[in-house]
């Protein structure tokens, strides 16, 4: 016969057993009014361009899904019933902040068919929430689609004045959204200041969107994140920001100019390293953008100026079509050293000159060293008159 002691040990042992064996975390959903066999889960890299990387295509039956969440870092992700092959872009798509926790997941569409996503059981996802309704309404989204259906109306109708005229009204409505829409971040990236979401905010409003062209401004982000708690710092996003506070210093004022080549406008090759000697204005640009052509008239006038005193100017054009880059050197008469990348060497070009927009112009002392950076406007014209000036 067993003894009453040990069996009232044994269910003891048994419950506490169970107590302690790992709970299943898994993320639950189900489909609103939309059928698919699979949903498609990504993880968001970058929110403003749209980069994202595959991570699960989730099997779907009877409008229902499991995935399990134990194996999800904490952090940004999207779902989408598309599934994104190279090169493609991901059309429809709903953000949601996932952490490693069981959560419940809707996904839907809204009035206008867009895919939409109510989420359960995340801290971060009710802040990320908070902070779109917040943008929205800083944001003056409200009117500024209005505006923008107005144009896309005048557009399909090809009323050039009507088009004209919505452009230049919506300018000030653009620019208060902007201001507003910054100092709404800057609030929200005070406020939150060393826990998570306050890194994700520096990251995707700061960090991402900023060139630190100094070995003091790099000193200053890293004492800066340097500030966020345990948590923070063993995530992911936080490795990629040392990461790439480690490359920004290899580019950063000071630091030696990275080999460039490409081919100019007679199909000869031109490195940067061939104008050793002298002062390099390194420009790049492409012809679609703007705002690299505006620079063109403070790029001549700097060109003209000093020619012939040991400087010139390197064009550098990540065109991907030879005739729009040499429509565009026609058009704005500019005819220095200009060069096309080469499709395959783009990508390492941007990278090892840590370039996050365009235009991007640099100056190139003899010894090619990086002197300058982020030059424009006037700035650029007064930038080499100093360092010409002080080299004769």
């Amino acid at each position: 016969m067993i003894d009453k002691k040990y069996l009232l040990l044994g269910v003891s042992l048994c419950m506490l057993n169970a107590c302690n064996e790992p709970k299943s975390v898994t993320l639950e959903g189900s489909l609103d009014g939309i059928q698919a066999d699979s949903i498609y889960l990504y993880q968001v890299n970058n929110e403003h361009y749209g980069n994202v990387k595959l991570i699960e295509s989730i099997a779907v039956a009877d409008g229902k899904f499991v995935y399990p969440a134990d194996s999800i870092e904490t952090g940004l992700y999207c779902f989408s019933l598309q599934n994104m092959e190279r090169g493609e872009y991901l059309q429809q798509y709903a953000n949601l902040f996932l952490e490693p926790k069981s959560m419940q997941l809707t996904l839907g569409k809204d009035k206008y068919e867009h895919l939409s996503l109510h989420a359960t059981g995340s801290a971060l996802q009710e802040q990320y929430e908070a902070l779109q309704k917040a943008k929205y309404v800083a944001g003056n989204r409200a009117v500024l689609d209005s505006l923008d259906n107005m144009f896309y109306e005048a557009r399909k109708k090809g009323d050039q004045k009507e088009m004209e005229r919505i452009r230049e009204v919506s300018m000030p409505y653009y620019d208060s959204a902007s201001e507003q829409t910054r100092k709404l971040i800057s609030e929200e990236i005070d406020k939150n200041k060393g826990s998570y979401f306050g890194l994700y905010l520096y990251y995707t409003y700061r960090f991402q969107n900023h060139t630190f062209n100094t070995v003091e401004e790099i000193d200053e982000v890293r004492n800066f994140i340097g500030g966020f708690d345990e948590t923070s710092k063993q995530s992911g996003m936080y490795a990629k920001m040392q990461e790439g506070l480690d490359k920004l210093a290899q580019c950063a004022v000071g630091s030696a100019a990275p080999a460039i080549t490409g081919i100019d406008l007679e199909g000869n090759t031109v490195s940067l390293s061939d104008f050793k000697g002298k002062y390099v204005l390194v420009d790049f640009w492409f012809a679609g953008c703007h705002w690299c052509r505006l620079e063109t008239p403070y790029l001549l006038k700097t060109y003209n100026a000093f020619k012939d005193k040991g400087f010139t100017i390197y064009g550098v054009s990540t065109d991907r079509r030879e005739e729009d880059w040499k429509k565009a050197i026609e058009e704005d008469k500019s005819y220095w050293n200009q060069v096309l990348l080469q499709k395959d060497d783009v990508k390492k070009v941007l990278e090892t000159y840590c370039i996050v927009g365009f235009p991007h112009i640099i100056l190139v002392d003899p010894e090619g060293k990086i002197v300058a950076k982020e030059l424009r406007g006037d700035d650029l014209y007064n930038t080499v008159e100093k360092f010409v000036n002080g080299a004769e």
